[in-house]
């Protein structure tokens, strides 16, 4: 039996600094499946709706164990055609990245998606690094993002793990572990939804090590180089895109009524504040900062790099005090009794939630026995005394919010969360 590993995707970049929190891959699992995909014709909405459901369960065939990871079905197609396209479902949702990133494995060969090319002509290469040591690499192409009945038009996207680029630059593959199947992502693709509008930003216009973006050196791509990359070529949230229902997504999930389930429903609803489904009504609307940040308050601690992260599969902070796990679980908390403990958020306008309680329970015992998807209560040490990760179990039984920089400045220039 296979045990799941910690899991979350964070990236931001403001100016030259990366900010990450550790992504890790999926447990153990066989190989995917061969099957070539095939393209789909797709419908035309009768209605315009801002509603695309999201599913927590246990991921894709072949993609081992997974607990606590959000999907949804993802369309892509050439740009301006209907016809030419490909539905990928169990692609996660990652409010704590910019863009869409899919397994070459999964996408049909026949969508000729084009590619990106750098200031040489050759084609624009693309790294996430996050600091558990895993990496996704990949080249960049155009297609339509098609969510649900929204659509955002040729949108730069990484393919990763394409075998045509798989010399890989030294700057990015020396993290260590490289994302390239369902297994090591437990999902097929990663679509970020986050605060910010590009993977990237400023910071890779013109600076050729950015971290982000490589080219390669000749027509073989036997070798690459650092790159720069316009806003225009970098990965991009697809929601600023839209034609409306543009400034920010809404995760809608129901409470976990009992320890773990096998499955949970829910929506991923689009805009704030634009229809009758997306008010902010009496929630409370937290700003961060320029890196995406809030403060958390813990006990005597304060946590000043703190975010709300759909992509991470639990709640991750630094405690000396909860007994962390063992082989069987490792990354995450094994207290030998579930422990309760209470925090509040606070944004840059000292703008403060009330005192909510979450408890800890033994991802051990949690795991015995056989995994249920939905795990309400698993927790994980940071590895960063100054952070809290609110992963998706903060999600249930709540409507939490994420405001897009710039989109609303009236309530925040930089982004906020809100719930």
């Amino acid at each position: 039996m296979s045990f799941p590993k910690r899991f979350c995707c964070v990236v931001a970049l403001i100016g030259l600094t990366a900010l990450v929190a550790a992504c890790g891959g999926g447990g153990g699992g066989t190989s995917a499946s061969s099957d070539v995909p095939s393209l789909t014709v797709l419908p035309i909405p009768a209605v315009q709706g801002n509603v695309l459901g999201v599913t927590v369960d246990s991921g894709p065939a072949n993609s081992g164990t997974n607990v606590n990871r959000l999907y949804t079905t993802v369309s892509i197609c050439q740009p301006g055609s209907v016809t030419q396209c490909q539905t990928i479902d169990h692609v996660l949702v990652d409010t704590g990245s910019s863009g869409l990133r899919l397994l070459s494995s999964v996408m049909a060969p026949a969508l000729s998606l084009s590619r990106v090319t750098g200031t040489g002509g050759l084609p624009l290469l693309n790294c996430e690094q996050f600091v558990d040591g895993t990496f996704a690499w990949g080249p960049v192409t155009r297609a339509d993002i098609v969510l649900g009945s929204k659509t955002a038009s040729n949108v730069p996207i990484q393919v990763i793990a394409d075998p045509a680029f798989s010399s890989l630059a030294q700057a990015c593959s020396r993290s260590g572990v490289s994302l390239t199947s369902i297994t090591t992502i437990g999902a097929n693709g990663i679509l970020g939804l986050g605060l910010f509008k590009q993977d990237c930003g400023v910071g890779c216009i013109s600076n050729t090590h950015n971290g982000f973006y490589y080219t390669c050196t000749n027509v073989n791509c036997t070798a690459t180089q650092g790159a720069t990359a316009s806003i225009a070529q970098q990965l991009k949230n697809p929601v600023p895109l839209f034609s409306a229902d543009n400034n920010g997504v809404l995760i809608d999930l129901p409470a976990v009524s009992s320890a773990s389930a096998s499955v949970l429903n829910g929506s991923l609803i689009f805009g704030i504040g634009t229809q009758s489904n997306n008010q902010l009504k009496f929630a409370t609307v937290l700003a961060a900062n320029a890196n995406g940040y809030i403060t958390t308050r813990l006990g005597v601690q304060s946590l000043t790099r703190s975010f709300i992260d759909s992509g991470s599969n639990g709640l991750f902070f630094d405690s000396a005090t909860i007994q962390s796990c063992g082989s069987n679980a490792t990354g995450f908390y094994c207290p030998n009794s579930t422990t309760t403990l209470s925090a509040t958020m606070v944004d840059i306008n000292a703008v403060s939630t009330s005192v909510f309680s979450f408890s800890v329970e033994n991802a051990s015992t949690l795991f015995a026995g056989g995994i249920n998807a939905v795990t309400p209560n698993l927790s994980g040490p940071a590895g960063d005394s100054t952070s809290f990760d609110w992963g998706l179990p903060f999600f249930y039984g709540r409507r939490v919010f994420f405001g897009i920089e710039g989109m609303s400045p009236s309530l925040a220039t930089d982004g906020f969360y809100a719930f």
